[in-house]
């Protein structure tokens, strides 16, 4: 038997708004059937493992990824949803300390931990606990909507170096701004993916990174630190491909302003998934 693996954010987890026509009442559940990933393994017959969580970023998936091979020695295709560069990871050490020997899986909860059922046989779903006995780790977002507008800086007027940038801002500012948005993400985003690549090699399998819509940025260039032999990138993401075979435009079809409605999963599943693969 051979898997398909999925490693994403809200998008994947099966994010379903009960009630989404109804504001008084509307109430997120996650795990539902309005999940890409479940309707390929529908249409397919195909065992799937999805490994997922709300706000889930970029930088989680080289760890995911490397769990998910542990676990499972029959993993054969994996796709990556690509998702938002303003997401990040924080962390605590109880004991301050380096961690020094922990495991890809330390934070991993599965398969199929509530309020994920065992439904379906084909299906195995993971996420991420975030507090453990000594480690925390938290994915989590700066919001451009709730700082202020980029100020630009005058490198003449750096008279004590860098930190002149950011004494007087606030953590987020700093963060998206002289972070996110900078060629320090670029580099960490083409790492993380030079990562996966060679993990992928290791165990001679192919990975396929896309994108959901156009608001997540993939670079084109993400040699900086080598070829990515063993990846294959479609040319359209998502919203392009619907729009170009559908005529839909799908950030016209949410339940809340951000996810999908199950016509836009299930054509992701059951055309654009296979269009990734076939790329």
């Amino acid at each position: 038997m051979s898997r398909t693996l999925f490693l994403g954010d809200s998008h994947s987890c099966g994010y379903y708004v009960e009630n989404h026509n109804d504001v008084n009442k509307a109430e997120p559940v996650f795990w539902s059937k309005n999940n890409y990933a479940e309707v390929y393994s529908k249409v397919n017959k195909k065992p799937v493992i999805i490994y997922a969580i709300p706000a889930g970023c970029n930088k989680k998936y080289p760890t995911w990824l490397k769990a998910m091979f542990d676990y499972y020695p029959d993993i054969d295709e994996v796709f990556i949803q690509s998702t938002y560069w303003n997401r990040h990871l924080l962390g605590v050490n109880k004991y301050l300390d380096l961690a020094d020997g922990l495991k890809p899986n330390h934070f991993s909860h599965g398969p199929n931990p509530p309020p994920a059922s065992k439904d379906d046989p084909l299906i195995e779903r993971w996420a991420d606990v975030q507090v453990t006995d000594k480690y925390i780790e938290i994915a989590t977002r700066t919001d451009p909507k709730k700082i202020n507008e980029y100020k630009g800086f005058n490198l003449n007027e750096l008279s004590t170096g860098m930190q002149d940038l950011f004494a007087n801002q606030t953590y987020e500012y700093t963060k998206l701004w002289h972070e996110h948005i900078t060629h320090l993400q670029y580099k960490e985003y083409c790492g993380d993916l030079f990562i996966i690549d060679n993990l992928c090699k290791q165990y001679s399998v192919k990975w396929h990174l896309w994108s959901i819509n156009d608001r997540v940025v993939i670079p084109s260039q993400l040699d900086f630190y080598g070829s990515l032999n063993n990846c294959i990138r479609p040319v359209l993401n998502a919203e392009q491909w619907i729009k170009q075979h559908h005529g839909i435009e799908i950030e016209k079809h949410t339940l809340d302003g951000e996810h999908y409605t199950k016509e836009i999963h299930n054509i992701i599943g059951k055309e654009y998934i296979p269009y990734v693969k076939n790329n």
